[in-house]
């Protein structure tokens, strides 16, 4: 048995009447929002649905389906024996930067609740692969960078965050611990993952005096 949120969750009282606000051109969140938007063959725009079904987001938080994901994983925690979590990942690693996903991913790593993943190929997290981008895009991973679909649902979720810099610590460890996500298949990568981290650091020191000079 498996709970898989699209088909959970009632799509008609929430998101299924829109394709969601087109982001800025050339920003990452427009390339993500272009290729949901239309249909990679003919090009044409992907229809929306024209129920009248009442749509229940953030300002019907009670009403609401999509912002209780945390309940639901804990009722199915106490409810469902054997009960884990399988973390499909694209072949780009972009399921790490959408916030919904580090928000469920998070929140079952705090739980001790076990977890599975699958990637489409493991040659990008090689140690011996002439490109570490993947590996470098994730050792600096921040959830303020994560993108939802909508402004709301980030602001939402971030919301929910009392500490950012403690919360992306609970992430790299979700990614990198020994019984964390990705540690087997980064064996051998600990001074690599020190120096990513470092690096990023100074990176954002940097841009926080450039923006002090500016």
């Amino acid at each position: 048995r498996y709970w898989i949120c699209a088909f959970c969750v009632n799509q008609h009282s929430s998101i299924c009447g829109s394709l969601g606000e087109e982001p800025p051109l050339g920003t990452p969140g427009y390339k993500r929002w272009r290729l949901n938007s239309f249909d990679p063959v003919t090009g044409e725009r992907q229809p929306i649905c024209s129920c009248d079904e009442p749509k229940m987001l953030n300002d019907s938080p009670d009403l609401c389906e999509l912002n209780k994901f945390h309940h639901v994983m804990a009722a199915l925690q106490r409810g469902v024996p054997g009960f884990r979590q399988l973390v499909a990942v694209d072949r780009g690693f972009d399921t790490f930067w959408r916030l919904w996903c580090v928000a469920e991913l998070v929140q079952a790593f705090l739980s001790d609740i076990p977890q599975s993943i699958c990637l489409f190929s493991g040659a990008q997290l090689d140690i011996d692969s002439e490109d570490l981008g993947a590996f470098a895009k994730l050792a600096n991973l921040t959830v303020l960078e994560c993108s939802a679909s909508r402004p709301e649902d980030k602001a939402a979720i971030l919301g929910m965050i009392p500490d950012y810099q403690e919360f992306d610590a609970q992430l790299q460890a979700l990614i990198f611990d020994k019984r964390g996500l990705l540690g087997r298949e980064l064996l051998g990568f600990d001074i690599l993952y020190s120096a990513g981290r470092t690096a990023g650091r100074l990176q954002r020191i940097a841009s926080d005096l450039q923006q002090h000079v500016v």
